[in-house]
């Protein structure tokens, strides 16, 4: 290539922003420049914003567990249950023909931070022995499963996230990480302590005999009130501990290859909310919503993305296409926290559900929240070139749009955001940035 050949390449780089009309949102960066200067104005792409409803997690194989309730007064009331089996560290130790003195079912927290809402309030919940064994066609948050009516126990308090867990070990009082202690029923105790050696002879044989656990909250707090921490039930503080004798004890914990589930309930959403998803994404609003628990997502449609296609023959080269998504003012407190992270998901054309872009794997894939610019900022280049191969070289439209939605995992956190999806506002609400060249 020689020197009037380069010059000519950089100088045919298209240059758009749009920032004039509510429905201009994309500013197209030129490649040869680090910012905006210099850019003229056109009014041909537009973003359109919506709250959908989400479809149900996979939360069978989640790195930690939810359990609490919340009262929101924008997203309604959000509830998470967990279930989880319990195993025998060693196996045969009957301890039947000794002086049974109670049970306690110890539960671990994750860590100090992780949890929402307001963990100064009080949260019940009571745990409940399941009736039916737990298996891998229930896997999902919508899910539940079946448990004697009748609680084996019942916490009222605060989930106290930086509190030692206090035990009492062979006699001795030991504290470990945080948690929360519940005595269960004498009931529940004697069935522990009257396990003989046939129960307690394998794994298998004492599924049969407990199947697990249930642990659902039962009362609904005040608006603005409620918590949900994340609890770590394959935590060597979380058990169910027998004691005997005055200082003896038998443990049952959760191994490796227990089976862990947590299940999601949300009512009383807010109106606005469910307006949106009764547009199906069909529609344009100027504030969406985004909730963990598949409580909501919003999505993001570039109705004429390819209208900056010329009638030359020449393809598109995208430099950089990044979505900054900015909260709403005022939408956040200290009891209801941004997200730290989010995902972008596109829309997979068989199920219409959340289907992972190829730009995910790259470490400038971005969607952790930037507090010194206070917005959420995602590298999509490689899944905004891909729509315009298909459409340029195989005459397929894949512009399906995009899902934003808060990770079900790493971390797992119920929380919420009140998205600002205004439109046009250069280095202010929704923004769709995109550097692009023809070849």
């Amino acid at each position: 290539m020689n020197f009037r050949t380069a010059c000519a390449l950089i100088l045919s780089i298209v240059f758009i922003t749009a920032c004039k009309k509510q429905d201009d949102n994309v500013f197209l960066q030129n490649e040869t420049t680090a910012g905006f200067e210099g850019y003229s104005y056109v009014d041909s792409l537009k973003i359109q914003t919506c709250t959908v409803r989400e479809d149900s997690l996979k939360t069978d194989s989640l790195s930690h567990n939810l359990l609490g309730i919340i009262n929101d007064p924008d997203f309604g009331v959000y509830t998470a249950s967990s279930f989880v089996q319990f195993k025998l560290p060693q196996l045969g130790n009957v301890i039947s023909s000794n002086t049974l003195d109670s049970a306690v079912l110890f539960l671990q927290f994750t860590s100090n931070t992780a949890y929402y809402g307001d963990i100064n309030s009080d949260v019940i919940f009571n745990v409940f022995e399941l009736s039916e064994s737990m298996n891998n066609t229930i896997s999902h948050s919508n899910q539940t499963y079946n448990y004697d009516p009748n609680p084996i126990g019942t916490f009222t308090g605060r989930l106290n996230v930086t509190d030692s867990l206090t035990q009492r070990s062979l006699g001795k009082t030991i504290k470990g990480a945080p948690g929360i202690s519940i005595k269960l029923s004498s009931a529940f105790a004697q069935k522990l302590f009257n396990a003989n050696s046939s129960n307690l002879s394998s794994q298998d044989n004492f599924l049969s005999f407990l199947k697990g656990i249930a642990l659902v909250p039962v009362s609904i707090p005040a608006v603005g009130k409620g918590a949900i921490a994340a609890i770590n039930l394959k935590g060597s503080f979380t058990k169910i501990r027998v004691y005997y004798n005055d200082t003896m004890q038998s443990d049952f914990n959760v191994q490796t290859d227990s089976k862990r589930f947590s299940s999601y309930a949300i009512t009383g959403q807010g109106a606005q909310i469910m307006l949106q998803k009764s547009f199906a994404g069909n529609a344009n609003f100027d504030t969406t919503f985004v909730m963990a628990m598949a409580g909501a997502k919003t999505k993001i449609k570039l109705p004429n993305l390819f209208s900056i296609i010329k009638n030359n023959g020449k393809l598109i080269s995208v430099g950089k296409a990044e979505v900054i998504i900015r909260p709403l003012a005022g939408s956040n407190t200290s009891i209801f926290p941004l997200p730290t992270r989010l995902l972008l998901f596109s829309q997979d054309e068989a199920t219409g559900l959340n289907a992972g872009l190829i730009d995910l794997i790259e470490p400038f894939y971005g969607g952790s929240y930037n507090s010194a610019n206070n917005y959420y900022k995602f590298n999509i280049t490689r899944y905004i070139q891909s729509l315009f191969t298909d459409y340029q070289n195989k005459g397929v439209n894949n512009n399906r749009g995009l899902f934003l939605t808060i990770p079900s995992d790493f971390p797992v956190a119920p929380s919420r955001l009140m998205i600002d999806a205004r439109k046009g506002l250069q280095n202010a609400g929704i923004e769709f940035r995109l550097v692009f060249t023809e070849l």
